[in-house]
C-alpha cells in the first residue's frame, strides 16, 4: 500500500505493508540519528546515589551514622 509520511513538514509518499501510516524511511533514519545524539548527551551522566548508599557508605560511630554525613 501507499502512504504518506505523517510528519507534517515532510508528506513524502512511500510504499510499506503495514496497516497504518508511519513515518517514511529517511524521516526514520533522521529520527535514529538524533536519538543517538541525545543518548550520547546523557549516558555520560553518572548516577547519584542513593540514600541507602549514602548511610551504608557513612562512618559510623556505636553503629550509626554521623547527622552531618546527610546534610545537603
Amino acid at each position: 500500500m501507499t502512504y504518506e509520511c505523517i510528519k507534517p513538514s515532510c508528506k513524502t509518499r512511500y510504499a510499506s505493508e503495514e496497516l497504518e501510516a508511519y513515518y517514511c524511511p529517511s524521516c526514520q533514519e533522521t529520527n535514529k540519528i538524533l536519538a543517538k545524539e541525545m543518548d550520547n548527551k546523557f549516558v555520560p551522566r553518572p548516577k547519584s546515589k542513593t540514600m541507602l548508599e549514602l548511610y551504608d557508605e557513612a562512618p559510623k560511630f556505636h553503629g550509626f551514622p554521623s547527622a552531618k554525613e546527610f546534610m545537603v
